[in-house]
Order: structure tokens, then sequence, then C-alpha cells
């Protein structure tokens, strides 16, 4: 059963790279919104009552967006209309580079919102972390490792993570790498990558976001860091 489940994950598997935005300033920040809430229709993302994002499907992502610091009330409003789906205040920090993630379902979206960046390495390094968006995957055990590495005797770097949960930035040599989610305690994969690249440069961060796959499955979605 879960090598089977392993294969259909690989086959559905996705992958997006979403990075540079505009720089902020000390009264405004960044942010990025993925819509990965299972069932959700498209929707317009609306800051203090103005759309900054239209349009925003499943599965889909933002660049960075420029918006003012301090609490600000988001929303995700159906494109057809009606009453908004996601609406709560959010601190935005200034001059910093978030990424909110919109998970759950349709009925009972949640938001987890990330701080990007901010970590050091040494020159060949760099930094990348694992967030776990699907509401049916249930606790899995993480693993990056280098590209074409098998995972057999190797530790997860995070076991056990929980829906809504990450794994924290993990450093990793740049160069190609893989990361695998398994049932916890086993090797058999919900999810393998295949190879992804984190290139050289300074101390360069990226994050893996995996979802639940519209036509089943799951999917991931790779972010680069400010």
């Amino acid at each position: 059963m879960g090598g089977r489940v392993g294969l259909l994950a690989l086959g559905f598997s996705i992958l997006f790279s979403i990075g540079c935005g505009s720089s902020s300033s000390s009264n405004t920040g960044q942010v990025r919104i993925l819509e990965a809430a299972v069932g959700a229709p498209p929707v317009n993302i609306l800051v203090d009552g103005a759309t900054v994002v239209s349009n925003l499907g499943y599965g889909s992502a933002t660049a960075y967006l420029t918006v003012k610091s301090g609490s600000r009330h988001v929303q995700a409003v159906p494109v057809g209309g009606g009453s908004p789906v996601f609406e709560q205040s959010l601190s935005i920090s200034a001059s910093g580079h978030q990424t909110l993630l919109l998970t759950g379902s349709s009925s009972s979206i949640q938001e987890a919102m990330l701080t990007d960046g901010g970590t050091t390495a040494t020159t060949g390094d760099g930094h990348v972390r694992v967030f776990n968006a699907s509401s049916t995957m249930g606790p899995t055990d993480a693993y990056i490792v280098n590209a074409g590495t098998s995972i057999i005797g190797v530790q997860p770097i995070t076991a056990n993570l929980a829906f809504g949960a990450d794994t924290g930035y993990q450093l990793v040599p740049t160069g190609n790498y893989e990361v695998f989610l398994t049932v916890p305690g086993t090797t058999s994969v919900n999810l393998g990558t295949g190879p992804l690249s984190l290139p050289t440069g300074t101390n360069p961060n990226q994050t893996v976001v995996v979802f639940d796959a519209t036509a089943g499955g799951f999917a991931y979605i790779l972010f680069t860091d400010q």
C-alpha cells in the first residue's frame, strides 16, 4: 500500500519556482501568498480592502508583493463573488520577507505565516526547509538528501512532521538535492520531489511546500526565499 501511494504521489508532483519581488523599506514588507486550501475556488486577495492579487487558483502562488507593514486586514474573496473564504488581521514585518500559506479546506481555511531568510551559511552551502501543507497526508518523516541518494539507513531531518508544520531551515550543500516525505518510521514514500537545484551564491534559501494534488496524491511548490 505504501509503495503504491508513493508512486501516485510522484506521478502527480508538480514544480513551481517562485522567487524575487520588489525590495522593502522601513514601512513596508514583502509578502507572497500560496493558495493551497483544498476545494477553495479561485480568489482575489485584498489587503485593507484593496485588491492586490486577482484570480489566484489552487496550487498557485504570487511573487513577493510590497505591503505596508503592521497589522493588515487580509481577505480571500471568491472571484465569482460572495463572502470571503478567508479573513484575518495579519502582522507584516517591516523590511522583512514572509510567505502566507492558505491551507486546510474551503470550509475551514487555515493560515501559516513563514518568515523567509535570515540564515547564515559558509560558501558552498545554503538552506532548505520543508512545510507540510497536506491535510490528507498526516504526520510524515521528512528527508533532504543529495540527489540520487537512497534514504535507507538515513535519519529524517524531522520525524512526524505534522500538517501545518515545517522543518525549519536545514543546512544543505549547493547543487542538486531531493526531498522525500515518508510514512513515519518507514521508507514508504508519500512524495519524492526528484532532483531540485540549490544554486550557488550568497547563502541561498529555498522552501518546499507539499500539498494535496487535485487529481489525488501530493504535489509540491519550490520557493526561492530572500
